[in-house]
């Protein structure tokens, strides 16, 4: 008898396990199988209304300015299986977000080797030192307090690519592997909480492919991208990365929404059309 019990609580315990290993696995695919199975996404950066609280029921996923959406819009739509990610500025730091910019030190500023910062007067934010200690944590707590608390299914790293496009090739490493170390972190501290980044391209290959659900391809439009080189081969390489990884590939096309939808299809890229260009405070 005591034998049996014995054999029915290691039966009981093998099940168990298996069941969590099962319900790990589960909830570490869940996220991708949906990015896959995106069909029509928003990237809106402003306050909701009923109407557009509505509309975003209707899609797969909307990306959020968490700070303006409100909390009922991104429940309900969450209510209705659309994926909500949260705007997180990430190697700049916009002004207008008085909470975060007043707790900066100068350490966290990026600075040229005149020691000069550097400043983009059409977002009136500042280029960021990601190998900042100090910066990293005050990102940590944004993504916790904007993120995390109000039950969002992912963050959305902007600015990435301003390693690649603003930074001397000599200082992109270590500001790459920071990115890196900051995701990382993400993950860690959330583990099903899903990453995704704008831009990037190098970063991605490089460094964070194995930690990013989706990236963002912005002005992903045919009179720019369609007979490019560099585009070209970029788009066989996001494909690569994607068979690896199993990241997604989300583009925005400002212009020539046919031929640029044609063309992110033949990828099997995700494809939204934004007539405004990279004005997202209006719902299109």
């Amino acid at each position: 008898m005591k034998k049996l019990l014995l054999l029915i609580t290691a039966v009981l315990i093998a099940v168990g396990i298996w069941c969590l290993t099962q319900n790990s696995a589960s909830s570490s695919t869940t996220i991708q199988t949906k990015l896959d199975d995106v069909k029509n996404f928003k990237y809106y950066l402003d306050k909701g209304n009923d109407a557009i609280g509505k509309e975003m029921t209707k899609l797969d996923l909307v990306i959020v300015e968490p700070i303006e959406m409100q909390q009922k819009y991104i429940d309900n739509a969450q209510k209705s299986d659309t994926l909500i990610y949260g705007y997180i500025n990430a190697m700049e730091t916009d002004k207008w977000n008085t909470a975060l910019y007043q707790q900066l030190k100068e350490d966290d500023f990026y600075r040229n080797k005149q020691g000069e910062k550097m400043y983009f007067a059409e977002w009136d934010s500042y280029l960021m030192d990601m190998t900042s200690t100090h910066y990293q944590d005050l990102l940590l707590a944004e993504i916790q307090k904007q993120i995390v608390q109000k039950g969002l299914d992912g963050v959305f790293l902007d600015t990435v690519g301003n390693i690649n496009s603003y930074l001397p090739e000599d200082e992109q490493k270590w500001q790459n592997e920071a990115m890196l170390s900051l995701i990382q972190e993400i993950k860690k501290r959330n583990p099903d909480l899903s990453v995704a980044q704008n831009w990037g391209f190098q970063t991605l290959a490089d460094y964070t492919a194995p930690y990013v659900d989706f990236i963002m391809w912005e002005d992903f439009s045919y009179p720019v991208v369609g007979k490019d080189k560099w585009s070209l081969d970029m788009m066989q390489k996001l494909v690569q990365i994607r068979d690896k990884f199993g990241t997604q590939v989300m583009t925005i096309g400002f212009e020539d929404e046919s031929k640029s939808r044609a063309l992110a299809e033949k990828y099997q890229f995700k494809f939204f059309y934004s007539p405004a260009g990279s004005y997202y405070n209006s719902w299109q």
